[in-house]
């Protein structure tokens, strides 16, 4: 797109330049100044030649031609290799000194008074801009489907409503993004230090009756499954706090021995089976013929 523009705007300036020599020169010459001229202002034009931005390097391609000195060195060039004297060309082209303006879409030529006059324009497409709806479009791309015959305005209006919506969502799932509940699970360190402080502040009778109770939720069977994850955690943590429990008395402190004092349990402790049978601490009194035969 760019060096297509460039080839047209370049043949308007070409062509205004070597106007008042088609009475000086025979047409060879013409078309082989014009070739030249083309090669070089190509070379010198398309480094710095967008469509996108006509106005940059708009001052690196301005050329200003003037009688009293030669002309920059793509003209000059091109006037050697065809045989066209410069003083001559400026002559015909009115003898006053000028810039030459060739910018995409534009060639202008400002005097030294100021004074800008406008050689030949043209149609540039405009620059394809980012848009949330279409990606890269261009304003023609745009009044196109706009006046596109296939629908008409309300539906027209309705598919940009729909297109709305889908870009609202899209940006809206960008920046939250979906959210889930979390459901918050407790530290177990910190579920067994509360249950041991429970255990040791509990009396016997307090801890008797809790015992039962942690018996009869560890042998019942599990729970369904709760509707909500708050419920679930919930229960989730009550169960492995009993479960984790471990009652200790530290009221009973009577120790009793068994087995000849070999093995001591606490108070309410069986013990199984027995020791040995003690020997009877009844002595025999001696009779009277043994006294005396002792005596004897």
């Amino acid at each position: 797109m760019s060096s297509t523009n460039l080839t047209i705007t370049l043949a308007h300036a070409i062509a205004y330049l070597t106007a008042p020599l088609l009475t000086s020169y025979n047409a060879a010459v013409i078309v082989k100044l014009q070739s030249l001229l083309d090669a070089n202002l190509t070379a010198l034009y398309a480094p710095t030649w967008s469509v996108k931005d006509p106005l940059r390097g708009s001052t690196r391609r301005c050329l200003v031609l003037s009688p009293e000195c030669l002309p920059p060195r793509p003209i000059y060039q091109a006037c050697v290799s065809a045989g066209v004297q410069w003083f001559d060309w400026v002559d015909a082209l009115g003898g006053f000194e000028f810039e030459l303006y060739v910018d995409p879409g534009c060639v202008a030529v400002r005097r030294a008074a100021g004074k800008l006059t406008t050689v030949w324009t043209g149609a540039v497409a405009a620059p394809p801009l980012p848009t949330p709806r279409t990606g890269l479009a261009s304003f023609s791309d745009a009044q196109n489907r706009a006046m596109s015959p296939n629908k008409t305005v309300a539906q027209q209006l309705l598919a940009d409503d729909d297109e709305d919506e889908k870009i609202f969502d899209l940006i809206n799932d960008a920046n939250w993004g979906p959210t889930f509940p979390n459901a918050r699970s407790s530290s177990p360190l910190s579920t067994l230090s509360s249950a041991y402080s429970r255990c040791s502040s509990r009396s016997s009778n307090s801890s008797s009756s809790a015992s039962d109770g942690a018996y009869s939720n560890s042998s019942s069977p599990p729970s369904s499954t709760y509707s909500s994850s708050k419920g679930s955690s919930t229960s989730s943590r009550r169960d492995k706090a009993k479960q984790a429990r471990v009652y200790i008395d530290t009221t009973k402190t009577d120790v009793t021995p068994y087995d000849g004092g070999k093995t001591t349990v606490l108070t309410g402790g069986v013990m199984l089976g027995g020791g040995p049978v003690k020997a009877s601490s009844h002595k025999s009194k001696p009779s009277a013929s043994s006294w005396r035969s002792a005596r004897a």
